[in-house]
């Protein structure tokens, strides 16, 4: 695939599950495009390479505030190269800088939660009620979640509840407990897909390339929903929905150390970001933000 191509298929994920603002969408493709001119279109690359890049912008005496935007947008994009199997390994999972402005990331209120669930009780799509119920149950990575196969869900014997074998990034495993409405969700799905004699190993097939729906079609299938509902359309998207499970869990009060096992975050620094989020919940709240008011902290 040429690199024309890939920027292509970035820009769509971009688009679909990010919402970036078309401001955001241009510096990524610019910053994207100058690193390839820097390694001559190479992608396949390792970490070396990253850091002689950083290296070549100190010496241009790049602010610091656009190396760090920089190294955003390379993250992203190395991530996409990674799911979609176009590179065999990440050099940015290696790559460590602290970034001390960057935004906190968007999260849905429990009420705008609730309203998007609402959704299903009043149409019926079995397929999307039980990926949006196991997202937010599971606060899974979009990837993770339409790469499921059906032996992912397991009972465990010990806990007398159903869980999800989850494949991680750097496929490591995890497993994730399932609650009640999700599974009950699953089997209402799974019984409609049973009746079609649907034969395949993925939980949420399609007669797309990769066997099963795709991250870009199941964010598009989630701006539909909000739509629908009258959520902002552009709040939206499954990563989105992923905060929401990690900011509500701590609202609640689960401790940081579950929230990234859940998460299947591999450093505590990275869960920290919604101890954050809350603080400016709870600021908000004092100061008498009209949004925040419903909230229950």
């Amino acid at each position: 695939m040429d690199v024309t191509s890939i920027i292509d298929r970035f820009e769509e994920m971009l688009v679909s599950e990010r919402n970036l603002s078309l401001r955001s969408l241009n510096s990524y493709k610019t910053d994207v495009k100058e690193f390839l001119k820097y390694t001559e279109n190479k992608i396949d690359i390792l970490k070396n390479d990253i850091e002689n890049y950083i290296e070549y912008l100190n010496l241009k005496q790049t602010k610091q505030s656009s190396i760090m935007r920089k190294i955003s947008a390379l993250r992203q994009f190395f991530s996409f190269l990674s799911e979609e199997k176009l590179i065999n390994q990440n050099p940015m999972l290696e790559i460590k800088l602290k970034n001390k402005n960057k935004p906190l990331p968007k999260v849905l209120s429990e009420q705008e939660t609730k309203l998007l669930l609402s959704y299903f009780e009043k149409k019926s799509n079995p397929k999307l009620q039980a990926m949006l119920h196991i997202l937010y149950g599971a606060g899974l990575r979009v990837s993770e979640l339409v790469e499921l196969t059906k032996d992912a869900i397991i009972y465990d014997e010990n806990s007398k509840h159903y869980v999800l074998l989850v494949l991680g990034k750097g496929n490591k495993e995890r497993i994730v407990p399932l609650n009640d409405i999700a599974v009950e969700a699953i089997r209402h799905y799974m019984s409609n897909i049973h009746k079609k004699g649907n034969s395949t190993q993925y939980l949420f097939p399609s007669r797309a390339k990769e066997g099963h729906i795709t991250r870009q079609g199941f964010a598009k299938l989630l701006k539909g929903i909000a739509a629908e509902v009258g959520l902002p359309v552009h709040k939206i998207s499954p990563h989105v929905i992923r905060h929401a499970f990690a900011t509500h869990l701590l609202s609640r009060g689960a401790d940081l150390r579950s929230i990234q096992k859940l998460l299947g975050h591999k450093d505590i620094s990275t869960t920290q970001i919604y101890t954050h989020i809350s603080n400016e919940k709870v600021r908000a709240l004092v100061e008498g933000n009209p949004n925040i008011k419903k909230l229950k902290i």
